[in-house]
């Protein structure tokens, strides 16, 4: 991990970083060593007229450069498959983190809150009676219908104000 120390010096890298940079400059090095040769082999097969005398360059140089430039780009391409791969497994891991939030958000009951014609009641309607804005019936606090919607309290006389009808899941009571 990376901290500042003291005397407002830089942190050191941390060694990830330089194992992933050492990677990268390791695929360049080996496919530039590779183009050298071939590099080579040109010039030694241009200089030379004879084909018997061009075929050792272009074993030594042609064959063995391309197989390093070959070699070199077979790294790095891997070296981005392997830092995807990681990159997909941070975002997994960071999709579960979320998922996991999300759940414990949403089993976490909401705060009870009671109205003057509950208390009028003596409590006897279940936290209150609620009504979604627009909607057509009345629920009890606990009905998973209104879980997430934006309900606001209500009393027998909006209820009647508005005609609206009981929940049929929740089976709500009016207190007389």
């Amino acid at each position: 991990m990376d901290t500042q120390p003291a005397g407002g010096q830089h942190p050191r890298p941390t060694p990830r970083v330089v194992v992933g940079i050492l990677r990268a400059v390791r695929g360049w090095l080996i496919a530039v060593t590779g183009g050298v040769l071939l590099f080579g082999c040109y010039l030694g097969v241009s200089a030379e007229t004879d084909p018997g005398r061009q075929l050792p360059y272009f074993v030594s140089g042609g064959l063995g450069g391309l197989a390093l430039v070959f070699l070199g780009s077979a790294l790095l391409v891997a070296d981005q498959i392997d830092a995807a791969a990681k990159g997909r497994g941070r975002l997994d891991r960071q999709v579960e983190e979320l998922h996991t939030l999300i759940v414990a958000a949403a089993s976490v009951p909401a705060p009870a809150v009671t109205t003057v014609a509950d208390q009028a009641a003596g409590g006897q309607n279940d936290g209150g009676l609620f009504a979604v804005p627009a909607g057509r019936t009345y629920h009890r606090r606990s009905c998973e219908m209104i879980a997430s919607k934006p309900a606001q309290p209500v009393d027998s006389a909006q209820i009647a104000a508005r005609g609206l009808t009981p929940c049929t899941i929740c089976e709500p009571k009016i207190a007389a």
